[in-house]
């Protein structure tokens, strides 16, 4: 009943805000429903016992299609939890600082996201994660076509084909290995069990993957996500880069590892090659950016290329490090992301062209996106520092190489972070008029991220205890497949 509550506080809260339609407590009542889904999924780390899965909720819905209803996590369910629950409080917030037609609106389109997400990570049933997968995408495609910016019904259009595309594939592979079962099943426990031929397993790796490529996005599927994230409103990009995209990460491991490993084994060197590149890649184009917003969608995406790495690393530290990774990553694009939008209201730009001197101005925000800029480049003691350490590790394991092309995009984010800052707050004063500085409000949303990234940074076993258990027990059901 817990899991089920977890998915109705949003849910019912979005389908209030919807009948009821209020202007100045939307913000408010939207905030207090995820501080209460955030109490929930603390209840739920609390009582979580490593290395368990567990499965309370258990229906019976389309049994002949292998489609129950059925809801449980694990150690890295647990983690997506938590981060989704960390995370959309802090999204909620930045709308105050937003001036935007119907907030309450909004927010139910937020609180939805936020439920589906929910029933994505706690779904232990491949066609009922599969309806949450693709439920995501509708309150967040509305919040792109109404809210968005300028050519935001092209870019909307764009990405809908492609995470369409994706899921149709994605639904194809799924229906293939469900009628490979005997009784007819979709349940996780049991397409885990399968033992399909090695040919077949090669060509359905790109069936499973193809989707969460798209999702994460990886290179050469990313074209959608620079024009996306930069045309969505703030709150939307900060879900698209802060959770949607931790649901590819997610699936794969779900998914590819323990479906088809032999074709994970095959096409592992081809799909961190192709990361690596588009890291670095993305890391270039960042430094040419002129707009602090693009910038980051940028950063995001070079980001993402070594998380992906990172997981078909395949082994126990590029593993764990993708996942801490994937928590750090969600907690900077959010902060970052905020620093974009108080910055903007502030100069009434975010083009890196017409910024310069703000420090001048602005010496408490200087310091907070100094603040957040570290966690950026992975400095030690930072959450960036750790999950980046672990991966290159994991990548040396396998490929000296591709650890060099994994260190490269460190040393590539670093140019280009500190050149933007550079650019944004520092040099001559430029600005005639006077700003206010950062307030109560930056602070209760800026604080608290940099926290959770020193104290993760300091002492990151919380989160590296949550996920060994499940990541050990994949690691040795893909040594005793391949």
């Amino acid at each position: 009943m817990v899991l089920l509550a977890l998915l109705l506080i949003p849910f019912l809260t979005a389908l209030a805000l919807m009948a009821t339609r209020p202007t100045n407590a939307a913000r408010g009542i939207a905030l207090l429903s995820t501080i209460a889904s955030l109490g929930v999924v603390l209840m739920l780390w609390y009582s979580f016992v490593p290395g368990q899965t567990w499965t309370p909720v258990q229906y019976d819905w389309v049994p002949w299609l292998g489609l129950r209803f059925v809801l449980g996590y694990d150690g890295i369910s647990l983690l997506m939890l938590l981060l989704t629950a960390v995370v959309f409080p802090f999204i909620i917030g930045a709308g105050y600082t937003q001036k935007l037609q119907h907030p309450s609106m909004v927010n139910a389109l937020l609180l939805f996201t936020q439920s589906f997400l929910f029933g994505v990570f706690t779904a232990q049933n491949a066609f009922l994660f599969y309806i949450f997968y693709e439920l995501s995408l509708v309150p967040v495609f509305f919040l792109l076509l109404y809210w968005g910016g300028e050519r935001r019904r092209a870019i909307t259009v764009r990405f809908f084909i492609y995470t369409l595309l994706g899921g149709l594939m994605l639904l194809f592979g799924l229906a293939y290995c469900v009628m490979q079962t005997s009784p007819i099943s979709s349940d996780f426990a049991v397409l885990q069990t399968l033992h399909l031929p090695a040919n077949t397993q090669i060509w359905l790796f790109w069936a499973l993957f193809l989707a969460f490529a798209i999702k994460l996005p990886i290179f050469p599927f990313h074209s959608w996500q620079p024009d996306t994230y930069t045309m969505a409103p703030l709150q939307g990009t900060m879900v698209l880069g802060g959770v949607m995209l931790k649901m590819g990460l997610y699936g794969i491991l779900k998914f590819v590892f323990p479906i088809v490993p032999v074709g994970v084994e095959y096409w592992r060197d081809t799909v961190i090659w192709l990361s690596l590149f588009g890291a670095l890649y993305a890391g270039i184009i960042a430094f040419r950016q002129q707009d602090l917003k693009r910038l980051v969608a940028y950063s995001s995406l070079s980001h993402v290329g070594l998380l992906c790495a990172g997981l078909f690393a395949a082994n126990t530290y590029g593993i764990s490090g993708s996942l801490y990774q994937a928590f750090a990553h969600a907690i900077l694009v959010v902060s970052m992301l905020y620093i974009v939008g108080a910055s903007k209201e502030r100069t009434g730009t975010s083009e890196l062209g017409a910024m310069g001197g703000l420090k001048g101005k602005l010496p408490r925000l200087a310091a907070l996106f100094f603040l957040v800029m570290v966690n950026a480049i992975a400095l030690p003691l930072t959450q960036s520092f750790v999950g980046e350490w672990l991966m290159f590790n994991g990548l040396w394991q396998l490929n000296g190489w591709m650890a060099f092309a994994a260190v490269d995009t460190i040393i590539v984010g670093a140019v280009y972070m500190l050149y933007a800052y550079q650019r944004a707050m520092l040099g001559p004063d430029r600005w005639k008029m006077d700003m206010a500085d950062a307030g109560r409000n930056d602070h209760l949303f800026l604080v608290p991220l940099i926290a959770i990234t020193l104290v993760l940074g300091f002492y990151p076993a919380p989160i590296l205890d949550l996920v060994n258990g499940p990541v050990q027990q994949m690691l040795s059901t893909l040594t005793a497949l391949y």
